[in-house]
Formats: C-alpha cells, structure tokens, sequence
C-alpha cells in the first residue's frame, strides 16, 4: 500500500509553524488526507504531493495539509 509523508502547517506567511508531521499507509491521497480535513483536496500534475488548504485563510495567514508520496520500500528492507 503506499505511503505518504504528511504534515500540518499554519501561520503567518515566512513563519509557518509544523503542527503535525507523520507516515501513513492509504490507498490515495484523498484518503491520506480526508481522516484530518474537510477542505478541497488537490493533487499536483505529477501525482507527487497533494495539499489540502483552508479555503477561508487568505494571504497573509495559511492552514494547510500537505501529503507527498513516498517511495516503495525496497523488497530486502521490508522483508527484514
């Protein structure tokens, strides 16, 4: 199953605070993403991250959720 880097930001832009920060195992970024927010979820061209932000913060103040995929495991490392 893949795994995602998530993390939780908020603040003052040029001083975001990390609120939250862990690994998960989902099927999808929507389903990473959906246990923590309620909020639009869009994820990148590339299918490589995906960010979740607080549609009501404006510009000079962010919330938001970031989950970036993260590589499989090699086969000998998960088997040990």
């Amino acid at each position: 199953m893949p795994r995602y880097h998530l993390r939780y930001l908020k603040g003052p832009n040029y001083t975001l605070n990390l609120e939250y920060d862990a690994i998960v195992e989902a099927p999808s970024f929507e389903a990473a993403l959906r246990p923590h927010t309620d909020w639009p979820i869009t994820e990148s061209y590339d299918h490589a991250t995906a960010t979740a932000w607080n549609p009501g913060t404006c510009m000079y103040y962010q919330e938001m959720w970031e989950a970036a995929l993260l590589p499989d495991e090699p086969k000998a490392a998960a088997e040990s």
